[in-house]
């Protein structure tokens, strides 16, 4: 059995993670809304394309060797230092290929302006590197209380700033500017807050040390990246940017839901794998805990979405967005076992299976290829290219679920019996939620009783049928309480 001490470090540690993520992402949501009102979808079409190309670049950047640190049973300052730099190399490299190719790009969709935002926004690059090896030693040392404030604080001023350009008319310049700011300020202040400070440091024998183990993990990145961006490509090329505009809006929302929560979870529980890989007993215990306390925390937001789907674009985003409802909905459904996914692939590279993730990578890539161009080119239609998302993602996690039956014992009856009892009752939650939204009321006040309703079916069903995750979340958080911190 897990020590008492060792469930109080991960809730803990998930506590600050999450509150960190949800609090950036809480904020981030607000201010995206206004800028959403504020700036035109085609411009929206416009930047994720762009993004397309600099997202796969910051996860090359990221992805890989900051992981290789964290799974490390003892890194030092000097192992820090060399994957600092190895990063910032890696984001030199792909900032040439960037200024390179940019004007293919730009004639590819013909977009004229794509070439001075893709190397403006191409910028990132460098500071996502910086930013890698910080949150690798956040996850290292459990000091994820420290991030917090950097965070929430990098996440506010640029999204004030990205608002105040788009009400002066800069369109996609304002989102180009907000996301670029976001990474700068959020690197500068951990700079401030973390003990460990980059030095221009090369040592090969950690490079060495670390190469097999963090190469599959990048590459993993790499394929995961390309495949997450492929629907972009293509929507952005067959349909117009305003139609790939509805599409990202639409998974954006449940993307951030589960963002917060499979990022917290990812943090907190790789090192805590790593730590007790090597009895796959305690192990066992803590993947059984946190599919249990995830999917508890996570299913019912993501179903609560998908019920109140229209009335939230109607109250937040205006009519203009409601085009982008039907991807919501459906897309919802894609990220609904995206927390276990996570947990069962931190579980797997804790025990050195970085393999695993690069052949799921790779499967769910070529799946994701060929289902997207199916649907875009053969059928030309956007809805079966999200319906596709959920296929894939479906998929995927039952990989991983093999995988991890193997490496933990963990049958797929007990996941089963983890991961169902939550997603039933999110969805008969998601149901009456549905349907609470075709009364006659004004709109706020109908999201509003949506809102309030979905969290009282929701908690009186978890009350009704027992369900011991509720229990165990009152009693930590009376401890907090308590305590008077988490």
């Amino acid at each position: 059995m897990i020590k008492r001490a060792e469930n109080a470090r991960i809730i803990t540690g998930f506590g600050w993670a999450f509150a960190e993520r949800i609090s950036a992402q809480l904020i981030s949501v607000i201010l995206s809304i206004g800028l959403a009102r504020i700036v035109a979808p085609e411009d929206y079409g416009v930047l994720a394309i762009v993004n397309v190309f600099v997202a796969i670049g910051d996860a090359l950047v990221s992805g890989g060797f900051g992981v290789a640190l964290v799974q490390s049973k003892e890194t030092t300052h000097s192992d820090f230092d060399t994957i600092h730099a190895l990063s910032l190399g890696v984001a030199a490299f792909l900032y040439g290929v960037l200024f390179i190719v940019s004007p293919l790009i730009a004639q590819f969709y013909a977009l004229a302006d794509l070439v001075l935002l893709v190397l403006v926004l191409g910028i990132r690059l460098f500071f996502s590197a910086i930013n890698s090896v910080q949150y690798a030693y956040v996850q290292k040392h459990m000091a994820f209380r420290k991030t917090f404030i950097a965070s929430t604080a990098g996440t506010v001023i640029s999204g004030v700033i990205g608002i105040i350009m788009a009400a002066y008319g800069a369109g996609v310049w304002a989102l180009v500017v907000q996301y670029l700011l976001q990474v700068v300020l959020t690197t500068f202040f951990m700079f401030f807050v973390l003990d460990w400070k980059p030095r221009f440091h090369w040592c090969f024998p950690t490079l060495r040390r670390m190469w097999k183990y963090g190469a599959s993990v990048f590459l993993a990145t790499a394929i995961d990246t390309l495949k997450e961006n492929v629907r972009s490509l293509v929507i952005g090329k067959v349909y117009s940017s305003a139609d790939l505009a509805f599409f990202n809006q639409g998974k954006r929302f449940p993307h951030l839901l589960s963002n917060d929560l499979v990022s917290s979870v990812g943090k907190v529980l790789l090192p805590v794998f790593s730590l007790s890989q090597d009895s796959k007993k305690d192990s066992l215990e803590i993947l059984r805990v946190s599919v249990r306390l995830s999917s508890f925390a996570f299913l019912p937001l993501i179903f609560g979405l998908l019920g109140v789907a229209d009335t939230f674009v109607l109250v937040f985003l205006t009519e203009r967005w409601m085009p982008c409802v039907p991807y919501l909905r459906i897309l919802s459904l894609a990220y609904a076992t995206r927390p276990m996914s996570t947990i069962f692939k931190n579980s797997l590279l804790a025990v050195g299976r970085s393999d695993v993730n690069l052949v799921h990578e790779a499967l769910t890539f070529a799946l994701t290829t060929t289902l997207t161009f199916v649907a875009a080119v053969f059928y030309r239609d956007v809805r079966l290219v999200a319906w596709s998302y959920v296929i894939v993602s479906a998929i995927g996690t039952l990989l991983f679920s093999y995988y991890v039956t193997k490496e933990y014992s963990y049958s797929l009856l007990q996941i089963m019996q983890d991961y169902l009892p939550s997603f039933c009752v999110s969805s008969v939650m998601a149901l009456l939620v549905f349907k609470m939204g075709r009364l006659p009321l004004t709109l706020p006040v109908k999201l509003g009783s949506q809102v309030i309703g979905g969290m009282t079916i929701y908690l009186g069903l978890a009350s009704v049928f027992r369900m011991p995750e509720l229990v165990y979340m009152k009693k930590h958080l009376k401890r907090v309480l308590h305590k008077g911190s988490l």
